[in-house]
């Protein structure tokens, strides 16, 4: 039997509304994304680093699965809500106290495995000696985004750590709890920077592009052909990578190519589809970058293979850092399973 809605119903639909949030799915959030490492490591040349973040995530999964996450008091989530301030802020504001047991939860699951190479073993020894005030000092260094001062080889270990522990928090919300914030590409949950973007299928997602979270896993929309970085969207290009490993096309070499609903744009403006913007528009990684900050952040997308996950491509894909790198972009920010940019301790 049809319906019929009564008056003031229609008025209250939209039918164009946009999910704002895509909030972290508890249950296979780390397991997903370890399932991709260890499909992209498969023949690639960092495989057998790919497949110790895969072990690492499964880790991660096994533990969230019985972590017990506390949210901040009523009163704080109040506050956030008031004056639009992330809900859990990673740089302060938020009790971070509880990551250590986790840590250890996460270096006891890695140190049981029989086949872990000894230079890794040696690493999570290093961890579990440190001092607990050295390791909040650590975590500070890397909730900040910098790392300095962190061996960069134990930095994954310590992120996995308050992955787990943002995650398990991030995942106790509703969308409807987040508040919308001033500052459109920094996590509304932790007011962390997006490891990259993805652009989503299925559902009311699909066609929409999505901030992903390296540290609290939650998601949120931002238009497309915008910069991430300073939001500018005149000077936006996109760079992907051909079957060589060479520069396969970069905004320079395209025209105007409207490619999978994002604007490549050229120098004489023409619209015009040619072999290097076909295959920009067939590949799920590129790199979307913008001539007015300078920086880029990568961007996948699922029509072209559903199971990307942001920070396992992220991580599979650093030849296209590189060739970025080589091009005069600096990336925006680093992706929270490979700290290169850290300090000795």
């Amino acid at each position: 039997m049809q319906r019929i809605l009564e008056p003031g119903q229609i008025e209250s639909l939209d039918r164009t509304a946009i999910p704002r949030l895509r909030m972290p799915q508890r249950a296979e959030v780390f397991s997903a994304r370890a399932a991709r490492l260890r499909q992209l490591a498969d023949g690639h040349p960092l495989g057998d680093y790919l497949r110790l973040m895969a072990s690492l995530v499964d880790a991660q999964q096994r533990v969230l699965d019985t972590f017990q996450a506390e949210r901040p008091t009523a009163e704080s989530i109040e506050q956030a809500q008031l004056h639009c301030m992330p809900l859990v802020p990673a740089n302060g504001g938020y009790d971070a106290g509880r990551w250590q047991p986790l840590l250890a939860r996460l270096l006891d699951a890695m140190s049981a495995q029989p086949d872990l190479p000894a230079p890794v073993r040696a690493v999570l020894e290093r961890v579990r000696a440190s001092s607990p005030a050295a390791l909040d000092s650590a975590a500070q260094s890397l909730l900040a985004g910098h790392g300095k001062g962190v061996d960069a080889a134990s930095a994954p270990f310590l992120t996995a750590a308050l992955q787990v522990l943002w995650t398990g928090v991030a995942s106790t919300f509703d969308a409807g709890d987040v508040p919308m914030l001033d500052v459109p590409n920094v996590c509304p949950m932790c007011g962390t920077l997006p490891v990259a973007s993805v652009v989503r299928i299925g559902g009311a997602h699909e066609g929409y592009r999505y901030l992903a979270c390296g540290l609290c896993s939650t998601e949120w929309h931002m238009v497309r052909v915008k910069c991430t970085h300073c939001e500018a969207s005149q000077h936006v290009a996109y760079h992907v990578l051909d079957k060589t490993g060479d520069a396969a096309a970069s905004g320079a070499d395209l025209q105007a190519a409207h490619v999978g609903g994002d604007v490549v744009r050229g120098a004489d403006g023409r619209p015009a589809l040619d072999d290097a913007a076909k295959r920009v528009a067939s590949s799920p990684i590129r790199a979307e970058s913008c001539d007015d900050c300078h920086s880029y952040r990568k961007i996948f997308y699922q029509d072209k293979d559903p199971f990307v996950e942001p920070v396992a491509d992220d991580l599979a894909s650093l030849a296209l850092d590189v060739l970025m790198g080589e091009a005069g972009y600096a990336r925006a920010n680093g992706n929270p399973l490979l700290w290169q940019n850290t300090e000795t301790a």
